[in-house]
């Protein structure tokens, strides 16, 4: 009888693969996918890949897997890793840093706050993705922080595709009242409501099992952390979310796609943009 918990693939692809990668590798029966490239707090080796480490239930799901994604796409290797509970759970968590911003930080609940003067925010990056160590993430988290700053942060937010919680919870940290949240993970929400008690903030955020589509209302500004092909199918649900005059902080966008992203988005104004590495933010408001 083996003790190996933790049945892993690597695969090494060049960049442009990997958004459609991750999400054909959850499809092949991929229990989770983390991605690294360079902007990611464990850069991938060669900067014009991307490489990304999923976890199987079974061998034979994985090998099934690897012969899918072979078919499909060429420039890609598979690495095989099977690791042994103890020895994964301490590299996995060698895997995380402290993200370090201009008031906040994140950390991870084994790590020590390297900042006196920075307010830390706590994720546990076990139960979903999103612990501000990604640069789509820390795009959107310096736009609140300006926002905080100059006093102009709403009441009111709502942060669509909400993961671990981590926008939400910083936002309420800023200085927000009322922050919603939405996933249509169930992991992610039940992740995102622990993490906003964990950081004393769970009277302010909520969350629903949701997307744009399945609520009502507006907000004076909505947080969009998502992938392109999710603003193509959704943007419009999710433009009806934001009231007049209101703002949606964008990410997940590499810096090629933005302008198809904008498309998107008629009869609203692009108010600011900041870039990290290919990656890239935007801040957009509606023009009524």
């Amino acid at each position: 009888m083996t003790d190996l918990k933790r049945l892993m693939l690597k695969v090494s692809a060049p960049a442009e693969y990997a958004d459609d990668l991750s999400w054909d590798l959850a499809v092949a029966g991929a229990g989770a996918v983390e991605e690294r490239d360079q902007g990611t707090m464990t850069p991938a080796d060669d900067e014009d890949r991307v490489e990304l480490i999923a976890g199987f239930e079974n061998r034979a799901v994985r090998e099934e897997a690897m012969r899918q994604l072979g078919e499909v796409y060429g420039g890609i290797s598979f690495e095989k890793i099977d690791q042994l509970d103890d020895g994964w759970q301490h590299r996995w968590r060698e895997f995380f840093k402290p993200v370090v911003l201009d008031t906040l930080q994140i950390v991870t609940p084994w790590m020590a706050a390297p900042a006196a003067d920075r307010t830390p925010i706590v994720i546990d990056p076990g139960q979903a993705f999103g612990t501000g160590g990604h640069a789509t993430t820390q795009l959107i988290l310096r736009m609140l922080e300006a926002r905080a700053a100059r006093g102009t942060l709403p009441r009111r937010i709502l942060d669509v595709g909400t993961g671990s919680g981590v926008l939400a919870i910083a936002a309420r940290v800023l200085g927000a009242a009322e922050v919603l949240g939405i996933d249509i993970e169930g992991e992610s929400i039940e992740a995102a409501e622990q993490n906003s008690a964990d950081n004393g903030v769970g009277d302010g955020c909520t969350y629903r099992l949701t997307d744009a589509a399945g609520i009502d209302g507006t907000w004076p500004l909505v947080l969009a952390n998502l992938q392109l092909d999710v603003f193509l199918t959704g943007a419009g649900a999710i433009a009806a979310r934001v009231a007049g005059r209101g703002e949606i902080l964008i990410s997940g966008l590499l810096i090629e796609q933005v302008a198809a992203c904008l498309s998107l988005f008629p009869g609203f104004e692009l108010i600011d943009r900041l870039e990290e590495t290919e990656w890239a933010a935007l801040a957009l408001r509606r023009d009524g």
